[in-house]
């Protein structure tokens, strides 16, 4: 079957066109794939860190880059230095929840809300919330917090 000079045109133009969308829809596979790894592995490291807070360790450097801007919960300012040993709190439970993860590039944005249960030394009961952004970095083969950031909630006021 012969085709028309402008028919031919137009089916060779149909087939890159395809050629080209599929290529693209491939790619925004492929990075789609990987967006989606880069999460949870961040949300894997911020269960670590969770396990680390809960156990007591106050040992950070291998989830903490050096120079790392932190705003605690008090609105103290923290830079953290290698070896730094952060205070610990003991924890009777410490639970987090309503975890997001957000990755641009080689930077990921992890915000949620934390809920601890501790006491105080005199063995008094007490618990708070807070909500927390950390922001990791991937440096080579591995993530690290290269700022971190807590607010407290507080309850709604009493009627």
């Amino acid at each position: 079957m012969k085709f028309s000079p402008i028919l031919s045109a137009a089916i060779g133009l149909c087939a890159i066109t395809l050629t080209a969308f599929f290529h693209d829809y491939s790619n925004l596979q492929v990075n789609a794939d990987s967006t989606q790894a880069m999460e949870k592995e961040v949300l894997r490291l911020e269960e670590v860190g969770r396990q680390k807070a809960l156990k007591g360790d106050n040992d950070w450097d291998d989830l903490i880059a050096e120079g790392a801007y932190m705003i605690a919960y008090d609105g103290s300012i923290i830079n953290y230095q290698k070896g730094l040993r952060l205070p610990s709190l003991p924890m009777k439970s410490f639970k987090m929840s309503e975890m997001i993860a957000r990755v641009y590039g080689d930077v990921a944005v992890v915000t949620g809300l934390a809920e601890v249960d501790s006491e105080t030394a005199e063995k008094k009961p007490f618990s708070f919330q807070m909500r927390f952004l950390n922001v990791w970095k991937k440096s080579g083969d591995s993530w690290k917090i290269v700022v971190s950031e807590r607010t407290g909630v507080r309850p709604p006021p009493a009627k």
